[in-house]
């Protein structure tokens, strides 16, 4: 089985610039050419590529790519730890980045103003943030494991009655 390069494109759902790309710094190559001078690509190639993928996928940049395709399994180890440690220090950075956009909600002049909004208008805001549902309860389960009773007072002024409160934060207690 050999593959062009657009039919290996559309396999992979790249464009074939893409492909050509990855030809030009070296990271995959065509394993032969047809007559008429056309990339053919062999069933070796597809795999590589499916790896190649899946490392970008992972956030491995292209250049660190190349290296992992080429090393030895326990060099893969330590460059995909290397990764998982970066991924680490920006989850950090990002929970450091929540941290302080919930104190200046909680300082500024809007929320201190607010007594009650309707949850509907809350769902709203967080939809037109680009914050999905699922998102949105991973964010309520670590507001509520990291601040507690600033997520009491949010849901407070939500509207929701005691009784409802309780339920919202033991569930995203067990969530936790």
């Amino acid at each position: 089985m050999e593959l062009s390069v657009g039919k290996l494109a559309a396999k992979f759902g790249i464009s074939r610039s893409t492909l050509l790309y990855y030809e030009s710094i070296s990271l995959l190559k065509p394993s032969a050419r047809n007559e008429a001078g056309y990339r053919l690509y062999s069933e070796a190639d597809v795999e590589r590529l499916s790896k190649i993928m899946i490392f970008k996928e992972a956030g491995v940049p292209l250049a660190e790519i190349s290296n992992l395709l080429n090393a030895a399994n326990l060099e893969v180890t330590a460059l995909l730890l290397k990764r998982l440690g970066e991924l680490n220090k920006e989850i950090e950075g990002i929970k450091k980045q929540q941290n302080i956009i919930i104190k200046l909600l909680e300082n500024s002049i809007v929320y201190k103003n607010i007594k009650t909004i309707d949850e509907g208008a809350w769902l709203a805001i967080l939809n037109s943030a680009g914050i999905k549902k699922e998102t949105a309860q991973e964010w309520h389960s670590q507001f509520e494991k990291h601040s507690p009773m600033q997520h009491q007072n949010l849901l407070e002024s939500l509207g929701f009655d005691e009784c409802e409160i309780s339920q919202q934060r033991e569930h995203y207690r067990n969530k936790l």
